[in-house]
């Protein structure tokens, strides 16, 4: 059987079933649902031909499923699905949700290792090279419990940006969240901005509870981003860890594992802005120092109550 809509909110073990955000917009007819659409993407058994809206009816692919999505929607989606892709225009405050225990490879082997598991990566062949995996356009979009892989070390695997546009041509991917996801392998696993192309600031992002391996930027920003809440995420054995142009972020309760950049760089690097961010209750390896890899932006930083070697810092690195 298929679902229907039901009030926002419905979930089943933690995984939204149905709903999203309102879509009744002031001097807009009433939509015929208050609330969104549920959408099932399987990557595995999954069909275009499908309607889409139901766990037995599954999309085959992600395009497929930002073809109908509208704001407020949830997508859920299984097995591994290979695009590179940008968000719709105009459409804001989606939920994609990765249905599986733990975000991992969705592999084929052992057999069955595809059926339940989340993961979106680039195509096997046939990819753009330096591009996202998934860019995001718009406002309030989320992110849960699935893996994310780049196609190259250039590339992000999220990139939530914002340009300079006015009106209905403003593309701002503000208020985003990232909550419980996995990213892993060569590249950056979120970028705020595009130099040249989307050079506004991102605004009010929280990453939470989210797990990066072996990229060569775990975290990274070309242009400055306002108010990012990263807080309780493990970052593990990557090149460079957090390394953006930050204003006001509260970075709290990492643990900002072994990096291997050379040359002052790699921890956490805030250089480029004016600062007002706060540091503290993270677990920092290696040498609590510029030269080991952690700097201000600015003197309004705040880089208190972390443990790195043996004691709590006061000071901001020097």
């Amino acid at each position: 059987m298929s679902f229907g809509n039901f009030t926002n909110g419905i979930t089943v073990f933690g995984i939204p079933i149905f709903g999203g955000g309102s879509r009744i917009v002031s001097g807009a007819p009433a939509p015929g649902s208050a609330y969104g659409n549920t959408w099932f993407v399987n990557a595995h058994v999954g069909s275009n031909g499908y309607k889409g809206n139901g766990p037995n009816v599954p999309f085959r692919t992600m395009a497929r499923a930002f073809e109908v999505v509208q704001s407020g929607d949830v997508i859920n989606f299984c097995g591994k699905i290979t695009e590179q892709l940008v968000t719709p225009v105009n459409v804001f405050d989606v939920w994609i949700n990765g249905i599986g225990n733990r975000p991992r490879h969705a592999d084929a082997t052992p057999v069955g290792g595809n059926f339940a598991a989340a993961q979106w990566a680039p195509p096997a062949s046939g990819g753009v090279a330096a591009q996202a995996t998934l860019r995001v356009l718009q406002q309030g979009w989320k992110f849960s419990n699935f893996l994310m892989t780049a196609i190259d070390t250039n590339a992000a695997c999220l990139e939530i940006v914002r340009n300079a546009g006015a009106g209905d041509l403003e593309r701002d991917a503000s208020h985003a969240q990232v909550l419980g996801m996995r990213f892993a392998g060569a590249g950056v696993g979120i970028r705020g901005g595009v130099t040249g192309l989307f050079t506004e600031i991102p605004y009010n992002v929280e990453v939470a509870g989210s797990q990066f391996d072996g990229m060569t930027y775990a975290m990274r920003s070309a242009i400055e981003c306002n108010q990012w809440y990263i807080h309780d995420n493990f970052f593990a054995a990557n090149t460079n860890q957090i390394i953006m142009v930050a204003r006001n972020f509260l970075i709290r309760n990492n643990s900002i594992g072994p990096f291997t950049a050379s040359g002052n760089s790699g921890g956490i690097t805030l250089t480029g802005a004016t600062g007002g961010n706060q540091i503290t209750g993270n677990n920092l390896s290696g040498t609590y120092s510029i030269a080991g890899g952690y700097s201000s932006a600015a003197a309004g930083d705040n880089w208190y109550g972390n443990w790195a070697s043996t004691s709590p810092t006061v000071n901001d690195p020097t």
